[in-house]
């Protein structure tokens, strides 16, 4: 008789959800969000090719055991102030990043790798994902808010995502390419 090993984690789709609906907080001894660009950029690359991104400990909240303070993941913005089923222990960066990017419908407020605050929209370039010979940190891209690249001082454009007409080509998010993905 063959044995199976399942496991019920849920998809990443379910955490991000959980998050966005604020059953998933964090308690207030945590930290705030830090992660910058390419801190992000890499980790949606890695979701991207499916490859393990680490594990997330949860606490779950209602027992009779310590109980802390909740608040919503940075990024959430909800009615009210629902009590959450769990409490992010370990994960926080690496959720927080995901939701941020992927689930949150809003432009990411980060910061470079020096530390200046930046807004950024990212997008896949699904050419370079279907490439099996192309580098797919490359293929994710991290745009401003106002989804024009410019170089040259500002004086060229080399990237127009500014209308849906303009990104056929492009995936504003991970989101349909990772709804069966799991942490």
């Amino acid at each position: 008789m063959p044995s199976t090993f399942e496991t019920n984690e849920p998809t990443l789709e379910e955490l991000l959800d959980d998050i966005h609906k604020g059953r998933i907080q964090l308690p207030d001894f945590q930290r705030g969000w830090v992660w910058d660009d390419n801190h992000i950029r890499d980790l949606i690359a890695s979701v991207s090719l499916s490859y393990p991104i680490g594990a997330v400990m949860f606490l779950e909240t209602g027992g009779e055991g310590a109980n802390f303070k909740p608040r919503l993941i940075e990024g959430v913005v909800i009615q009210g102030s629902p009590m959450p089923k769990l409490l992010v222990l370990d994960g926080q960066q690496r959720l927080t990043s995901l939701y941020q990017s992927l689930r949150s419908g809003r432009v990411v407020k980060t910061r470079t790798e020096k530390g200046q605050e930046i807004d950024r929209v990212y997008y896949l370039d699904m050419a370079q994902c279907l490439d099996p010979d192309a580098e797919r940190l490359d293929a994710v891209v991290s745009i401003p808010a106002d989804r024009i690249v410019r170089s040259d001082f500002g004086r060229k454009i080399e990237l127009d995502l500014s209308t849906p007409e303009k990104g056929l080509k492009w995936v504003t998010s991970l989101w349909r390419l990772s709804m069966t993905r799991t942490v």
